[in-house]
């Protein structure tokens, strides 16, 4: 039954020109075959898209405040209003680090993250030729387009990067979002360690350099107050030579300077001396008590050195710096004001690094959970019906094509 079905519907194909009720018949006839090819391609179709598909998670990080810490900026720039963020040159230096395998691998080890599932799938996109590049993304306050409307001055640093626009898709929403937060937190532990390594690598310099200045200074001190005191000596010998020039009214001079400094009487002279020397005193008891307050800082940077030397994590060297704060003022006179000063400014650094760094610099959004998949089912399942029906219909087309090509020939 079904070959004279066939070969009808061959003969109807042997007529020249195109008939729409033979071509529909054909497929009627063609049906049983349309409709296997269309259900495979539509459950392939599905099941790719299935397999494929992932959950995207995003959130937005924040950075709570200037970035570098302002207690790390030179002494004159510490009075001024800086604007919150990462300077973009400091952002792409830091970004420079971020997207390497070898940065990534470290804050691995560090954490003792060898096994965990979210690391060993952030490790194959580092590897991969892209990285992360795409999975972070800097946000600015404002565009350039805005800067313009709004009239903001670009050059002061006002368009610093605020935040990180973070993302990951994985097969499962809970691994996206868990991926997404494991972001953040090595992007703020890589930003810490990159400066506290670069500030330590020249803090140590920096101070033995101050040290030796300082002595000189005490140094040059001495030697002047040593004349000074020879010169008060004299001064006295003078006076009591001669006790009248005590009672001598004092002369009218405007100004005193090397040269007219001998005109004043013996009595003035050394009273200037005296003045003279209790200021060069004084000087000295500064340079020897900031030379005091250096040394220690020199104590306490060199164990800082050693911390990051020793730890490739910036949140594990921030956790580590009031232990070591301990162990260098543990045997410090505490009862010294120039001890306790640098006790008290070293802990507001490091208390505002904590707040700064792991507090302040938050996801305020997100890492969202999400529900729906990337590739979306409905229209995946439409397209791969269409393409199904394409498939089949083409198929039958071509057979009956072929199969009225071989009845011409053989007739």
């Amino acid at each position: 039954m079904e070959n004279s079905k066939d070969t009808q519907d061959i003969n109807e194909y042997i007529d020249d020109g195109f008939n729409l009720t033979d071509f529909l018949a054909s497929l009627w006839h063609a049906r049983r075959l349309i409709i296997c090819v269309t259900v495979a391609t539509s459950v392939i179709g599905v099941g790719s898209a299935l397999y494929s598909s992932s959950y995207k998670s995003e959130g937005f990080f924040q950075f709570g405040g200037k970035i570098p810490a302002q207690e790390m900026l030179k002494d004159k720039d510490k009075d001024k209003i800086l604007p919150s963020g990462i300077a973009i040159p400091d952002f792409k230096r830091y970004a420079a680090a971020l997207n390497t395998n070898e940065r990534f691998s470290q804050f691995v080890r560090q954490n003792n993250m060898q096994n965990n599932p979210d690391a060993m799938r952030l490790h194959r996109d580092f590897a991969s030729r892209e990285g992360i590049t795409s999975r972070i993304e800097p946000v600015y306050p404002f565009t350039k387009l805005d800067a313009k409307e709004l009239g903001v001055d670009n050059t002061e640093g006002n368009n610093n990067v605020i935040g990180l626009r973070i993302n990951y898709a994985a097969k499962k929403p809970e691994d996206a979002q868990r991926t997404v937060a494991l972001l953040g937190r090595y992007t703020m532990d890589t930003i810490v360690y990159l400066i506290y390594s670069d500030m330590l690598r020249f803090k140590r310099a920096e101070i033995s350099s101050k040290i030796i200045k300082l002595d000189n200074d005490i140094i040059l001190s001495k030697e002047k107050l040593e004349k000074t005191m020879r010169k008060g000596e004299d001064l006295r010998k003078i006076v009591s030579r001669y006790p009248d020039a005590a009672n001598q009214s004092a002369r009218q001079v405007i100004s005193v300077t090397e040269d007219n400094a001998r005109f004043l009487s013996p009595v003035s002279q050394l009273m200037s001396t005296e003045v003279e020397t209790s200021e060069i005193k004084e000087d000295i008891y500064k340079a020897q008590r900031e030379k005091q307050q250096n040394l220690l800082l020199l104590e306490y940077y060199d164990g800082a050195k050693i911390l990051t030397d020793g730890s490739k994590s910036g949140e594990a060297i921030l956790h580590a710096l009031e232990p070591l704060k301990t162990a260098v003022f543990k045997s410090k006179n505490m009862a010294d004001d120039a001890v306790q000063e640098i006790y008290n400014r070293i802990s507001i650094e490091n208390q505002n690094a904590v707040n700064l760094y792991l507090e302040k610099s938050r996801f305020i959004a997100g890492p969202s959970l999400p529900e729906n998949r990337s590739a979306r089912l409905t229209i995946t399942l439409a397209l791969s019906i269409l393409a199904g029906l394409a498939l089949s219909i083409f198929f039958v087309t071509v057979r009956n094509w072929s199969r009225n090509n071989i009845l011409k020939l053989r007739g």
